[in-house]
């Protein structure tokens, strides 16, 4: 009800107009909001219709493929042991065929019997596919997981079937690898003349296969994304609105291929949110403009009438009230006859009151004159000059409030000293007031300080008690950029001093770091006879793995495999160290042979489990090996010969196969 009471008369008059239109805005309101409506119904049927007809498209390349290998498995040559006419019959097929980029024969042990492009003993590189196959009725078409072809080195899928009537009743499989490149291009041709996003995804496996436009490299995993969760949720296909894969949100609709038997492959088409309410957003803008415009006419015409009825009256009584104090002779005319016997009222009231602000005025000036002296001194000088009475009330403030706070001084005047500080910074305030109240003498205190544009600036303030105690005075000066500085100096040192003890590439200590570390707890370790051990980690066949997939893939098994030992080594003592190339290292204070073995045991699985295909290792995973020394109470110990140890560990698991951990005894620690 106060607000109201407050509303002057032409705000009142444009209330009343508002409040008339206010129907035709909602009424406005409604039509845009079933407009999008309408646009969100269209836009989810036309995805569904087009992600229905572009999964029956990536069927029929699994359904060709089927037939493929179909006709394979009934030929003679593939069922014999006659490794030449086999790869012949295979290489005319690859030739002839815009499916398959290699075919091959898998035989029960896993090797390949014969193939389109190789014609020596090789192992098949998606064992796991082979085996379901050969246990498949013959004619079944399985489909395999992602991978990069360990002949055409290009990303594929595998698919497989098994042969009938193989010769002795073993079971045979033809394989054939369908090239990514091959769904891309189907991808555009789905995505149409709009080319709107299309993305064939491994929903089991959290990978897209394939997508136009192409963004990103095939087969890459998006492990936790809000698409792929949505879908796999309603695997059978629909609608949805998500986040794609470029971070553009989108109405997606989604089919699943239904021929790739035994894999989850769904086919999402996404169009834009801002594409599809495209047509209903520019309704809108007409309809908005339109409303804004009859709105601000209204409001115009209302406050135009208000001011010729009552405004102008008021503002004329405003001038006449503005010249009280000053000689008028005709006072008693200056309200027409015609205006309202409130207005009358009000004249004669400002009469009356004239002559009492003469006498207030003449008072007035006799106190302006001695303030303005000492504001001129003040508000030439960069400091802020503040006075501050005994209840914490600000009673002075100089012209220099002006470039430090963006306040007048007057602004300033009568409110709480420390109202602009901020919050955390109260209690410094605080600190200083009682040191002046309790001692009297000068005080200085940093804290921060909130101007008017809401930006927060440091200043300095120093304080002293007036001498007749009724208050106390201030300067402040604005310290922000020589407090930048000094935070910026601080921030460098720090800097400097962590990366000087990390290793860029994966985040953990490097080998400066952990030597320094390996010194200081060995040296615990001798003065408190406590135990310490030392893991020596070592990525399993880390040069082939380079040299099949590149530095850059290496780089990131490096960052996934420092991940993955992080994990485990979670004490505040503990440290893990890159201890160069391939190799990392971990020293855990105050652990026993039997602790160290279980925090080595749970790093080899935890880099085992993070499934990096490795073709070249014997695991087809990355892997690691770990040697480790201990010492429990045979002392003293040097750090070189504990390290030693531990590296005699790791090559000792590297020779007996690999991906395990070997121990040195704690007798043989010497």
């Amino acid at each position: 009800m106060n607000s109201i009471e407050r509303l002057g008369v032409s705000s009142r008059m444009m209330l009343l107009i508002a409040v008339a239109i206010f129907p035709f805005a909602a009424l406005i309101g409604i039509g845009v909001f079933y407009s999008y409506g309408e646009a969100d119904k269209d836009a989810r049927e036309t995805v569904s219709y087009d992600a229905q007809i572009g999964a029956a498209r990536f069927s029929r390349s699994f359904a060709d493929a089927a037939t493929v290998l179909a006709t394979l498995a009934a030929v003679p040559q593939l069922k014999t042991s006659d490794r030449a006419a086999c790869d012949a019959v295979l290489s005319e097929v690859v030739k002839t065929s815009e499916v398959f980029t290699t075919v091959g024969v898998v035989g029960a042990d896993g090797n390949i019997l014969c193939h389109s492009r190789i014609h020596d003993a090789a192992k098949f590189g998606d064992q796991k596919l082979s085996t379901k196959a050969a246990a498949s009725p013959p004619g079944n078409l399985i489909v395999g997981d992602f991978m990069i072809g360990p002949v055409s080195k290009r990303p594929v899928v595998a698919v497989a079937m098994r042969l009938h009537n193989t010769q002795n009743d073993i079971p045979r499989v033809v394989f054939g690898s369908l090239d990514l490149a091959g769904f891309q291009t189907l991808a555009e041709l789905v995505s149409g003349p709009k080319h709107h996003s299309v993305a064939l995804i491994d929903i089991s496996e959290n990978r897209v296969l394939a997508r136009y436009p192409d963004v990103f490299a095939f087969g890459e995993q998006f492990t936790g994304h809000p698409l792929i969760k949505a879908i796999s949720e309603t695997p059978t296909g629909g609608t949805l609105d998500s986040v794609g894969f470029d971070n553009v949100r989108k109405f997606f609709g989604y089919a699943p291929i239904t021929a790739a038997q035994g894999k989850t492959f769904t086919l999402a088409i996404g169009l834009p949110e801002k594409e599809a309410f495209m047509s209903a957003t520019e309704r809108a803008k007409w309809a908005i403009g339109l409303s804004v415009t009859a709105f601000v006419s209204a409001l115009i015409f209302a406050a135009l009438l208000a001011y010729q009825l009552q405004v102008r009256p008021i503002a004329q009584l405003t001038q006449f009230a503005e010249g009280i104090g000053q000689s008028s002779n005709d006072q008693h005319e200056f309200v027409a006859a015609w205006q309202a016997p409130e207005f009358k009222r009000l004249a004669v009231t400002l009469q009356e009151s004239a002559r009492h602000v003469e006498l207030r005025n003449e008072a007035q000036s006799r106190i302006i004159d001695g303030e303005k002296r000492f504001r001129l001194v003040a508000d030439n000088t960069a400091d802020m000059i503040s006075a501050v009475d005994n209840t914490g009330k600000t009673t002075f403030v100089s012209g220099a409030s002006r470039e430090i706070l963006g306040y007048e001084p007057e602004e300033l005047v009568g409110t709480q000293a420390g109202a602009l500080a901020v919050s955390t910074d109260v209690e410094q305030l605080n600190t200083m007031y009682r040191v002046l109240a309790e001692t009297g003498g000068t005080v200085k205190a940093r804290y921060r300080v909130r101007r008017m544009d809401g930006s927060i600036i440091w200043v300095e303030v120093g304080g002293k008690r007036m001498a007749d105690e009724s208050g106390f005075v201030f300067t402040m000066r604005d310290i922000s950029e020589r407090k930048a500085m000094e935070d910026d100096l601080e921030s460098a040192n720090w800097e400097l001093a962590r990366l000087a003890t990390t290793d860029a590439l994966t985040g953990l200590a490097n080998r400066r770091r952990f030597d320094e570390v390996l010194v200081e707890e060995v040296g615990r370790a001798n003065r408190e006879r406590l135990p310490l051990s030392i893991l020596m980690i070592d990525v399993d066949r880390f040069k082939a793995f380079n040299d099949q997939f590149g530095h850059p893939a290496g780089d990131h098994c490096l960052q996934l495999v420092a991940e993955a030992i992080s994990v485990s080594v979670r004490r505040p003592g503990d440290l893990a160290a890159r201890y160069g190339g391939e190799e990392f290292s971990v020293v855990l204070p105050n652990t026993s042979a039997e602790g160290a073995a279980t925090v080595a045991e749970s790093i080899r699985k935890a880099i085992e489990s993070l499934g990096l295909p490795h073709p070249r290792s014997e695991f087809l995973t990355v892997t690691a090996s770990i040697g480790a020394a201990s010492v429990g109470h045979q002392f003293p110990k040097e750090a070189s010969v504990i390290l030693g140890k531990a590296d005699t560990a790791l090559y000792s698991a590297k020779s007996s196969g690999r991906n395990r951990f070997i121990a040195i005894p704690e007798s043989e620690v010497g």
